[in-house]
């Protein structure tokens, strides 16, 4: 299968690390360089029917210093092989370990994607077409390292709308990646009752990028992410949302169904970096 490298732009929001190390003109490279660590999660996400894991080979993570070239960072291992639905609900792995890395401004992160596979819960085994183009990636994102500084990023592979079936078993994967900071990344979260589950047994959660901040879904607005919650042994089901950008608005549906049941605008001034936001002020929906 062919390998696939996508570049994910970056614009925006930096992160001002303090300094960590002392150390004169003579210090040594440990206290002159910074470091970097990359972990990497997905939610619970919608996929179709069957579908019991999400193998995803990576073998190549890269950074792009403003006004430099690339720099490559070494993986927990290599190739780097994960079932992503093993690793939700807030859960993350280390796809690069700390590493160290010269102080700067880095404006791109790079994955090599090597190949990908779905696994039904009956062991059949589809792999997914990785195209050269067509890519879809996180945008408003840049990031600062500092001498004697540390950097942790959390990467959200988001297998809700990167995995597209074709037909006849056959997927296509266009990743679609939310990066952020890990101590910086906000928290929705909400509770769902079991009269609002009604019959049903799942409900949908989609998250839409507010971005003209109107508090309604309009043309110029992207959906950021979508995910399952099943309805729990206790009521009401509980459910989060991780690893967002803070300062971001977003509106948050849940559909059960195929039908919207409950609709809320969250404004990016209500989750600051680090903050959990929770909807309808902490009553069930």
């Amino acid at each position: 299968m062919k390998k696939l490298s996508f570049v994910l732009a970056v614009l925006v929001w930096s992160i001002f690390l303090p300094a960590c190390g002392g150390g004169g003109s003579g210090s040594s490279s440990t206290s002159s360089s910074g470091s970097i660590s990359v972990a990497i999660t997905d939610a619970k996400p919608v996929l179709p029917t069957g579908t019991s894991h999400v193998f995803v080979v990576i073998d190549e993570v890269s950074v792009h210093s403003s006004g430099g070239g690339w720099t490559s960072l070494p993986l927990t291992q290599s190739p780097f092989t994960i079932d992503l639905l093993q690793f939700s609900n807030g859960q993350t792995t280390r796809l690069v370990p700390q590493a160290t890395l010269a102080p700067g401004h880095y404006t791109q992160i790079r994955l090599g994607v090597q190949s990908a596979t779905l696994v039904t819960g009956t062991g059949q085994q589809f792999p997914v077409q990785i195209p050269s183009g067509d890519l879809k990636t996180d945008k408003n994102f840049d990031f600062d390292v500092t001498g004697g500084g540390s950097v942790a990023l959390t990467v959200d592979f988001d297998l809700s709308q990167s995995l597209v079936a074709t037909g006849s078993g056959n997927y296509i994967l266009k990743p679609v990646l939310h990066i952020v900071a890990t101590a910086e990344a906000a928290t929705i979260t909400g509770s769902i009752s079991d009269a609002t589950y009604g019959t049903e047994t799942q409900a949908t959660i989609v998250v839409t990028l507010d971005n003209d901040n109107s508090g309604t879904i309009t043309a110029g607005d992207e959906e950021y992410t979508r995910l399952v919650v099943d309805k729990g042994t206790s009521d009401p089901t509980a459910f989060s949302i991780f690893w967002l950008v803070p300062g971001q608005s977003y509106i948050v549906q849940v559909e059960i169904a195929g039908s919207v049941v409950y609709t809320q605008a969250v404004a990016g001034t209500g989750i600051p970096a680090g903050a959990v936001y929770t909807l309808n002020s902490g009553n069930p929906i």
